[in-house]
């Protein structure tokens, strides 16, 4: 699945995603019901046992390293939610759009500038922020020119147009038309679109009737 250009064409400045490369990362996806299973089971038994320690542990110093190993199990077990939500069908709420791009940043390590206006988008928070968690990050570009990327809003018909634009000249990784692709699929299933003219990449969502 490609993504289109400005003029409504398949785009022609990033490659095209790898048959090869889709088919692995469609295989590890064929993994993660059951590796959820396993790890939401290994995690519950985790969390006792870091519980059962905090209740017997004595001492300042026991006791920090015990709540440290429980604040860590709470935040793995947050980051296992996020992504086991992922993997389940969509389902479209009414979402922020500040919400929604900041969740995206977050995940993309990504700083963002520029206005959103204030509206409500239905997408699936879980897919969407995934999407536009990739496009952020090839936007940003690599770490030695900053990892900044600046998001502008405007609200078009019933659709938040979203531009985003990062340093000129970026790099981009191997894996960008894969990627890229997978994003495309992510939005167009939940009636969003994306655009690129190779510098800035554009952004359809629908808002909440």
């Amino acid at each position: 699945m490609k993504h289109l250009d400005e003029t409504g064409k398949p785009c022609t400045r990033h490659q095209d995603p790898s048959p090869h490369n889709m088919l692995a990362l469609a295989l590890l996806g064929s993994r993660m019901p059951s590796f959820h299973h396993d790890v939401a089971s290994k995690l519950q038994a985790l969390m006792m046992a870091v519980d059962e320690l905090q209740e017997m542990v004595e001492g300042v110093e026991l006791q920090a390293a015990a709540n440290s190993a429980a604040t860590t199990v709470r935040e793995l077990t947050q980051l296992f939610a996020t992504n086991r939500a992922l993997a389940r069908a969509p389902q479209r709420r009414p979402t922020p759009a500040g919400e929604l791009f900041a969740r995206a940043a977050e995940r993309a390590g990504v700083r963002t500038g520029g206005e959103m206006p204030s509206c409500t988008c239905d997408v699936a928070l879980p897919s969407i922020a995934h999407a536009l968690a990739v496009i952020l990050d090839l936007a940003a570009g690599p770490i030695a020119v900053g990892r900044g990327a600046e998001i502008t809003g405007t609200i078009v018909d019933r659709y938040l147009v979203v531009t985003v634009s990062g340093p000129p000249n970026a790099a981009l990784p191997n894996n960008a038309g894969d990627v890229l692709a997978l994003a495309t699929f992510a939005l167009e299933r939940e009636q969003c679109e994306l655009r690129c003219d190779g510098e800035r990449y554009v952004i359809k969502l629908p808002l909440t009737s």
